[in-house]
């Protein structure tokens, strides 16, 4: 069984859901759900219903947030030994989803993550060292993400960066000699990073900080994906049957191209099940769909087992 080791963001998730068209500046009827997500948690989550022996690294609160992080998390077959106590409240994520499950609008407070350490995860080493893929996202601190670097490229490990939202993808040109196998930005981070929306130009700024493939996801756009810096494809999007949330599915699209990476696909056809994994999460209410499973990840890409 394929291990990965995913290091990043985990909080709680609070989802108001309107049930009509969303009134500005007023009350909206609906329905408001709690749960476990954050990126790192949510891809990690989406990984282990996938099969995959999957470990999270993460800061938490010591608080009833924490408790909630941990056991969803472990029920969904993840290794929560490597959660990493705070002094600090777990990170919250507030969101308004409009009748369509369009996101109108959020806030999230993570200020939990950023007491992770470079010494904390050098006293996790053992683990990193077993894994065949390390997958990171910049909720971590700058200094996390330069060691995670070094510590990749020194025992020749591959490590995914998923640049999070449009501030923090800032990061990726803060790390001082950056080296990492693959980036996947959604198209606002790609042309934050780059300055522009063209995707051949924007793969080739970010291929430029250090990252030998890049994986851009584009939404209904499907993904642009740029290996190595010498060979390009568009990948199409997977339409879902319904969207239901769109919150989670940039995580899912990590973790299906991820799962794609470790069961030894290249990385165009890995990119194919990340686009699969979203249309499933698209179809879905929760931040991850219940029903992520290798064999509904299949045939949504329409490959046979």
């Amino acid at each position: 069984m394929p291990r990965v080791v995913v290091i990043g963001g985990a909080n709680v998730d609070v989802k108001g859901h309107t049930s009509a068209p969303a009134i500005p500046a007023t009350s909206n009827p609906g329905t408001v759900v709690v749960s476990a997500g954050g990126v790192g948690r949510n891809i990690a989550h989406n990984l282990a219903l996938l099969g995959v022996e999957t470990a999270l690294v993460a800061m938490v609160g010591d608080d009833d947030h924490a408790a909630l992080i941990a056991r969803q998390s472990q029920a969904a077959g993840v290794d929560v030994s490597m959660l990493i106590r705070s002094g600090d409240a777990s990170g919250t994520y507030l969101a308004l989803l409009d009748h369509d499950g369009e996101l109108i609008s959020a806030i999230n407070a993570m200020a939990c993550a950023d007491a992770m350490t470079p010494e904390m995860l050098n006293d996790l080493t053992p683990r990193m060292m077993t894994a065949d893929l390390l997958v990171a996202d910049c909720n971590l601190p700058l200094n996390c993400l330069a060691w995670l670097s070094e510590f990749s490229t020194r025992q020749a490990k591959r490590l995914l960066i998923e640049p999070v939202s449009v501030p923090k993808s800032q990061k990726l040109k803060q790390v001082v000699n950056l080296r990492a196998f693959a980036a996947t930005p959604n198209r606002d981070q790609a042309e934050a990073v780059s300055g522009t929306r063209k995707w051949p130009a924007a793969a080739a700024a970010i291929h430029a900080l250090g990252f030998a493939n890049v994986v851009i996801h584009a939404g209904a756009e499907g993904a642009y994906v740029s290996e190595a810096g010498s060979t390009q494809r568009r990948v199409p999007a997977i339409s879902p049957a319904k969207v239901n949330d769109v919150t989670g599915a940039g995580d899912a699209a990590v973790a299906g191209l991820v799962w794609g990476l470790v069961s030894g696909y290249d990385i165009f056809e890995a990119a194919r099940f990340g686009q699969a994994a979203a249309a499933l999460k698209l179809e879905s209410s929760s931040s991850v769909a219940d029903v992520m499973t290798q064999a509904r990840l299949l045939l949504a890409a329409k490959v046979s087992g």
